[in-house]
């Protein structure tokens, strides 16, 4: 029986990130399934029409331009990391391309080691996790404003972080259906957007969002479409 290949395996095939062994696995499967096969052509097309125009600095004839348009990414809310090539490729193809190519703000980062370094605590018997969770007294003392968690997630951890924007505050939740996830929250101003918009990044995926002079972000191990409609969740709660 063929195995039947994650979203993370197609993703990487589509991007050239896997092996002759799973390339082929990949492929094997979507012989037998058209339907999926079409769309990963799509995508294979978006890929290359990066390439081409990060070789090609002319404009793109009205034909290209569209089929282009009907070539666009199935999931146009959240995307995978793009390393600085692909940046500008994609900078390329403003007003052709309907997605969001920006970088993420640079608090993202420390969001995603902030979480790693807390499940990383959660392994060790040296490291006791610290549940008590008292926001006033953290506002008060940070200046950091964190709305309460939903009623079902319980806190398994709460830490502060040092930034170069000044402390971060890292609650690590457990959700009713026992996802850990980590709450990040920054005092900055930054470039997010008001939307929670989400990236993989290696084994995580984050959403990051921006509420008045406070950023968020939102990590953990589910796919980045996941962790958005999460997050998106979240935030309408704390409306």
């Amino acid at each position: 029986m063929t195995r039947v290949p994650s979203e993370m395996e197609i993703d990487a095939y589509v991007d050239g990130q896997l092996d002759l062994e799973g390339r082929f696995a990949v492929e094997d499967y979507l012989r037998g399934h058209p339907e999926l096969a079409a769309r990963v052509m799509g995508d294979l097309g978006v890929r290359n029409a990066l390439r081409l125009l990060a070789r090609d600095k002319r404009a793109v004839p009205g034909e290209q331009a569209r089929l282009m348009q009907r070539l666009q990414p199935r999931k146009p809310r959240w995307r995978r990391w793009m390393p600085a090539g692909g940046m500008a490729a994609a900078a390329m193809l403003a007003g052709v391309l309907v997605v969001d190519m920006r970088e993420p703000p640079g608090y993202v980062d420390y969001a995603l080691t902030s979480h790693r370094v807390a499940q990383m605590r959660a392994t060790m018997a040296s490291q006791v996790e610290m549940p008590q969770f008292d926001a006033r007294e953290i506002e008060a003392s940070t200046a950091i404003a964190l709305p309460s968690v939903p009623s079902g997630w319980r806190i398994t951890d709460v830490q502060l972080f040092p930034t170069g924007k000044g402390p971060a505050l890292l609650v690590a939740v457990r959700t009713r259906g026992g996802d850990s996830l980590s709450l990040f929250a920054l005092r900055d101003r930054t470039g997010a957007p008001e939307r929670p918009d989400a990236i993989r990044e290696g084994a995580q995926s984050v959403a990051y969002w921006r509420r008045g002079d406070m950023s968020y972000a939102l990590v953990g191990d589910a796919e980045p479409g996941a962790i958005d409609a999460t997050a998106e969740a979240l935030v309408r709660s704390w409306s």
